[in-house]
């Protein structure tokens, strides 16, 4: 497509955004230069290649990124106060709404979409409705387009990306898609356009407060709310502290399916739940559902081998999606059977099995309560050590939140580095401790996250459960504006549990 698409394509939306060519006075675009084919869209001059569009994107944006990006080719660039709808209005436009022909799920809420994408994924890819097996996802662990696997950095890509990978998944032939939808990225846009054919809303917690995400937890669940205004059908889980007003924004779906794990219990072979599903929810409210209306349709005998009593709301979650995408109900039994996350709930244990490492990528007040009080209830008797740290830059309320849920489980805690970003990890450390003992928990700061995660197992007596929470599978650290190589954190669990 041609330069002037763009800018018409724009000026069709009303945002205030500007596309202006180099060498001209902003907003002037000469006769000659609105014929250019736009090659490329970028907001990262270095990855700018000669006929791309420029968009000069983030509060953090230098004047010289643009000079940079002019240098290395970029034919036009757009800036202006709308910068970040107008960056999902062009990448639809540029890669043709990839995600038109994918039956494309997004998962957003509080806890649990990343292993709700890997049950669903262990189910769809023995699908028949799959097609080829190969099965589109992006996660906050990795990514797999059909023409990449990697790891990921943000739960939801910006929008440039993210039109680059359905893009992908669109030319490779696959024919369904899984995608965490991050609360910050339902607030800054980033899926703007994007029709789900399937809109997931789990459950509800405290996260991601703060001065640099939401100033409040209104403007948290508002956000994640906005999935259903871009979604065909809503898929909503009934174990939700705000389940009535969740319904409520459901209500302008074409349909509303919702589910919920029962009959929940654990044997030699793993975890075994109903999953029941209510097909037919439009119009019902909470009470409704629950005196039997909605077409009520109950899988038995699910199971699953991953630790966690609590990842029974996944696996049900998983297997009424599945439902949905027509997998049928062996395909889903066998799928959860084999299904793994990397990163979540990964267990570890010595040769004289009495102690126990468990990685798991809990970041949240909610997670944390699920993870420690499962382990509790799973392992009478084991003392519980527990290894986790709080990022920088961002979710300041869980520096409170996660000591407090751990002062009410945890026998000892060792604070660590976890993505510090630009602050000072024995700082964040410092403040996490004292809000730990200020709950009446026990502990102390190791900042070094190798170190914490080794002297927590190598010192582990007998009958103890260790939880090292947090990074799961991820191999970096956010220090600075980098992102450091480091052995994860399930790594370091099987290297230590027998040395």
């Amino acid at each position: 497509m041609i330069l002037k698409d763009y800018i018409e394509k724009l000026k069709e939306s009303g945002l205030d955004v500007t596309i202006s060519v180099p060498g001209q006075p902003e907003g002037v675009v000469p006769a000659e230069a609105l014929d250019a084919q736009v090659t490329g869209l970028s907001f990262d001059s270095r990855t700018v290649t000669p006929g791309t569009l420029f968009v000069c994107k983030g509060v953090a944006f230098k004047p010289e990124y643009l000079t940079k990006a002019i240098e290395n080719g970029a034919i036009a660039y757009a800036a202006g106060p709308d910068i970040r709808k107008a960056m999902a209005v062009l990448a639809n436009l540029f890669y043709q709404d990839p995600w038109k022909d994918l039956q494309l799920v997004g998962i957003t809420g509080t806890k649990g979409k990343s292993t709700t994408l890997y049950y669903l994924k262990a189910i769809m890819e023995g699908s028949k409705a799959c097609g080829a097996g190969k099965f589109g996802y992006l996660s906050t662990i990795d990514t797999y387009d059909g023409v990449k696997l990697f790891e990921s950095h943000l739960t939801t890509p910006e929008a440039i990306e993210l039109g680059e990978r359905l893009h992908n998944m669109q030319i490779s032939g696959l024919k369904a898609a899984c995608m965490e939808v991050s609360s910050q990225a339902l607030k800054y846009d980033r899926t703007l356009g994007v029709r789900f054919k399937y809109g997931v809303f789990t459950n509800f917690g405290a996260d991601h407060i703060g001065s640099t995400e939401h100033p409040t937890m209104e403007d948290y669940f508002e956000s994640k709310l906005k999935i259903f205004g871009q979604s065909d059908t809503a898929v909503v889980g009934l174990e939700n502290i705000k389940l009535g007003e969740v319904l409520l924004a459901a209500q302008q779906c074409g349909r509303i399916v919702a589910y919920r794990a029962e009959n929940v219990s654990k044997d030699e072979r793993g975890i075994v739940l109903d999953a029941a599903v209510w097909t037919d929810c439009k119009g019902l409210s909470a009470e409704e559902i629950e005196s039997g209306k909605g077409g009520r349709k109950v899988i038995k005998g699910l199971r699953y081998t991953m630790p966690g009593l609590f990842n029974a709301e996944n696996a049900a979650a998983a297997a009424a999606i599945a439902l949905q995408l027509g997998a049928t109900e062996e395909e889903i039994r066998t799928g959860l059977l084999d299904a793994r996350a990397a990163g979540r709930m990964e267990f570890f244990e010595n040769k004289e099995r009495d102690v126990i490492a468990i990685s798991d990528y809990a970041h949240n007040e909610l997670s944390y309560e699920k993870l420690m009080s499962s382990a509790k209830e799973e392992y009478p008797g084991y003392k519980i050590v527990a290894v986790f740290g709080c990022p920088g830059g961002k979710g300041h309320s869980r520096r409170v939140d996660l000591p407090k849920v751990a002062a009410k489980y945890a026998d000892f805690t060792w604070i660590t580095e976890e993505d510090p970003a630009d602050e000072d990890p024995y700082e964040i450390s410092v403040e996490v401790l004292k809000n730990l003992e200020g709950f009446g928990g026990k502990g102390a700061i190791c900042v070094d996250r190798t170190k914490a995660i080794r002297d927590a197992i190598v010192n582990a007596e007998p009958k103890t459960v260790v939880l090292i929470i947090g990074k799961g599978r991820e191999q970096y650290q956010h220090r600075g504006a980098n992102y450091d190589p480091v052995p994860s954190d399930s790594e370091l669990a099987e290297r230590f549990i027998n040395s």
